[in-house]
């Protein structure tokens, strides 16, 4: 029993033997820092050419090489067998730089020694010169989180430091660094590293490590990772402990609280494929698994994003797809259309949004779903054309039926333009005629359709309706004095003049301007408000030569025959709109 214990002992206090994957594969060389190529062909022609700066800056997120690349800076100014831009790496100065022993780099946790006093006492030790080398290199990592004082105390120093002094500052904000300290260093942004460098480095290392692995493991990690290569190492090794030393994309996406690719992939099929139950019942089981269904709709923008791209661009060839990935998403994309997946796209872009704020976000996804599956199907152009036709072949049937209907009004009402001459007179037995006794007299001779607005006979009776607008359209010269008059008002009061834009001028007779409004209750309120009629008269009398007065006819009572004629009522099944205001079209030449 106590030799059984002795040997439990004594396995206990043996070292660990295992290194992590992101400790074991850190780069060595410049060659081997992924995805800062800019950076590190900068600090290698540097060195080759032997212009170093005293102080650097390197900034940029967690994981992606600032240490690294700082590391492998100092080891080759401490070289003395360097004869390139990289170390040797077999001098005792770069054996002592591997092993992380070596005296003449000094790395500082800015955040643990961010006081005056430390950096008094780093001011103090930088006159001395290096024990080895022909440098001393001073890493300070996390430099943002030094206090004001600190800094204030390090910047004579950074500025001009002894000639064997190089700083190497590493944070990740560098909004925090004063800007007097940012004007005395060169500084280098990182960038998170692509998503094809980060999935080629993986898939290397596990070649190199011969652990087995699904492909579509791969983005699985490279997503959660956020272009952090340090980050994807680390989600990598655990994965590999969770899978048994083997990795499985269903495995590592639970691991991870992400789903699984081939239920994405269902759920975009679903979706693609207007079947709403399937679509619903896969948002049921991700939400049931315990899933974030952010990441799951996260996940499902990139997959429709791929498939748009390979959609439009079919010999498109995205990093982050491998072959099959990409031919399985183009066979997705051949069966709806472009438009249809730049709606289903917008739908969940604005759901995702929405999720964010939401104290329902399943709501918001799940109606977003049932949107993008019930989606309007968009109709060839030819089918838009062949509808148009038979709309006119049934207004020409309509004209032989109706006599009294002329060509030109028909062919309004295809174009949408009010006809105005028909409806003129239509009107006009509406109003009950004069007694013919008194009105005898003084009976002026009868006046044609076109011309201006008669005035009302003095035996009419009160309660008789005014006869409609004049059916001839307006000259040139009354149109551009109308302009006028709306430019005016607009500039005053743009509401007002957004309303004029809806009416049309009739004719001025008897020192009134009469003017053809075609607009709804809103519009016809807005012109009967006393100070919005004043500033129109007001323009009038600017504008319109010999008006000065206005009076306002409505001109809308057109809009429910035109609604329901058969050429607006195909426009409106074929594109799901609805009438909101009915204008006249203008003469030929006209308004130009």
């Amino acid at each position: 029993m106590a030799s059984d214990r002795y040997e439990w002992l004594r396995s206990w206090n043996q070292p660990v033997s295992y290194q992590v994957l992101a400790r074991k594969w850190r780069p060595q060389t410049f060659d081997a820092v992924v995805g800062q190529d800019a950076i590190t062909r900068t600090l290698r022609n540097a060195l080759a050419s032997g212009r170093i700066a005293h102080a650097y800056l390197f900034a940029g997120p967690r994981g992606i090489g600032k240490t690294t690349t700082a590391r492998l800076l100092a080891r080759a100014l401490l070289c003395t067998a360097r004869t390139g831009p990289e170390p040797c790496g077999k001098c005792a100065v770069c054996v002592e730089g591997l092993a992380g022993t070596l005296v003449d780099v000094i790395e500082i946790d800015g955040a643990s020694n961010r006081g005056i006093e430390e950096i008094r006492t780093l001011r103090e030790n930088v006159k001395y010169t290096p024990a080895r080398g022909r440098y001393k290199v001073y890493i300070i990592d996390e430099v943002h989180q030094l206090t004001e004082a600190a800094f204030n105390a390090l910047l004579k120093t950074l500025e001009e430091p002894p000639p064997h002094i190089v700083f190497v500052l590493a944070t990740t904000d560098p909004r925090e660094i004063p800007p007097t300290v940012l004007s005395r260093v060169q500084r280098f942004d990182f960038r998170p590293i692509a998503p094809d460098a980060l999935r080629a480095s993986l898939e290397h290392i596990l070649n190199e490590e011969k652990i087995p692995f699904e492909p579509a493991t791969l983005p699985v990690i490279v997503r959660a990772a956020e272009g952090s290569l340090r980050d994807a190492l680390s989600l990598l090794d655990t994965a590999i402990a969770y899978g048994d030393g083997r990795l499985e994309a269903e495995t590592t996406a639970k691991l991870l609280g992400a789903t699984a690719p081939v239920t994405v992939r269902a759920f975009a099929t679903a979706v693609i494929g207007h079947d709403t139950a399937a679509a619903l019942e896969a948002i049921d089981r991700a939400a049931r698994d315990g899933e974030d269904l952010l990441a799951f709709a996260r996940d499902a923008i990139e997959l429709l994003r791929l498939t748009l791209v390979l959609k439009a661009a079919p010999n498109a060839k995205p990093a982050d797809l491998t072959h099959t990935e990409g031919n399985e998403l183009r066979k997705l994309g051949e069966a709806t259309s472009l438009d249809e997946i730049l709606y289903v796209l917008r739908a969940f872009l604005e759901a995702d949004a929405l999720m964010r704020e939401s104290p329902h976000p399943r709501v918001e996804l799940e109606i977003a779903t049932v949107r993008s599956t019930r989606r309007p199907v968009p109709q060839t152009l030819d089918d838009v054309l062949r509808r148009v036709d038979e709309a006119q072949r049934e207004i020409r049937q309509q004209a032989l039926v109706t006599p009294s209907a002329t060509p030109a009004a028909q062919a309004s009402l295809l174009s949408g333009a009010e006809p105005t001459a028909p409806r003129a007179e239509t009107r006009r037995p509406s109003a009950p005629a004069p007694s013919a006794a008194p009105a005898a007299p003084r009976a002026p001779a009868p006046a044609p359709p076109t011309a201006q607005r008669p005035s009302v006979p003095a035996t009419q009776p009160a309660s008789a309706p005014a006869p409609g607008p004049p059916a001839a359209p307006p000259s040139q010269e009354l149109a551009t004095a109308w302009e006028r008059v709306v430019d005016e008002v607009m500039k005053k009061k743009p509401t007002l003049g957004a309303v004029l834009m809806q009416a049309r001028p009739s004719g001025v007779s008897d020192r009134e301007l009469t003017i053809v409004l075609h607009g709804n209750h809103f519009h016809r309120e807005m012109l009967a408000d006393v100070a919005n009629r004043e500033l129109v008269v007001q323009a009038v009398r600017r504008c319109v030569a010999g008006a000065e007065r206005v009076n306002v006819v409505a001109g809308g009572e057109s809009t429910g025959a035109i609604a329901t004629h058969p050429a607006v009522q195909a426009a409106i099944a074929e594109f799901q709109g609805e009438v909101v205001a009915v204008r006249p079209r203008l003469p030929e030449g006209e308004g130009q």
